[in-house]
């Protein structure tokens, strides 16, 4: 169950009221209002006394700023979605090496993982992944010198790895929250 801490501050917004009043608003007991209460108290958003419950200005503040609030990660606050998948694998070896080719990469997305990969479907999602990845700035391809191409990481923003959509042409970066388009 879900703490009810903002939905008894919403009510309380109105003016003092009972425990009992509380609990038949927000739908739960009169125990689990007590304890909700509790915690306000002790963060200094509401006075409590005799079942009796009364919004503090820093309740108010609160309150406020909770309705301006945006909900998911916010800049930088990434959530990886995939860790084993191959582009993830990827992305944590050229932070480790830096410079790297679809070939140097190709034995290490193939080790261990969750599932078994294709080689050949690894390696020609490596390839569009470097590539999506160079147009977005993150890598930049070197000169070759005969050999497969390489690229080295120009643009390291951080652990999660950026997530290439084919169907939508974009980049998005999870570290620093940007959208590419390429």
């Amino acid at each position: 169950m879900a703490w009810r801490g903002l939905e008894i501050l919403g009510h309380l917004e109105s003016g003092s009221q009972f425990t009992f009043e509380l609990a038949r608003v927000v739908g739960i007991t009169n125990a689990l209002v007590r304890k909700a209460c509790a915690k306000l108290a002790a963060k200094g958003l509401i006075i409590t006394g005799e079942d009796v419950h009364e919004l503090t200005a820093a309740g108010r503040e609160a309150l406020a700023g909770s309705r301006n609030a945006v909900s998911g990660p916010g800049k930088g606050g990434c959530v990886e979605r995939h860790k084993g998948s191959v582009r993830a694998k990827a992305w944590r070896a050229l932070r480790i090496r830096r410079k790297a080719s679809v070939e140097d990469l190709l034995p290490l997305v193939l080790g261990h993982g969750a599932a078994p990969v294709d080689e050949a479907n690894a390696r020609r999602s490596l390839d569009r992944y470097l590539t999506a990845l160079a147009k977005s700035g993150h890598l930049t391809e070197l000169p070759r010198r005969g050999g497969p191409a390489r690229w080295i990481l120009t643009n390291d923003t951080g652990p999660c790895a950026p997530a290439w959509n084919n169907s939508q042409r974009t980049v998005t970066d999870a570290n620093t929250g940007e959208v590419h388009r390429v």
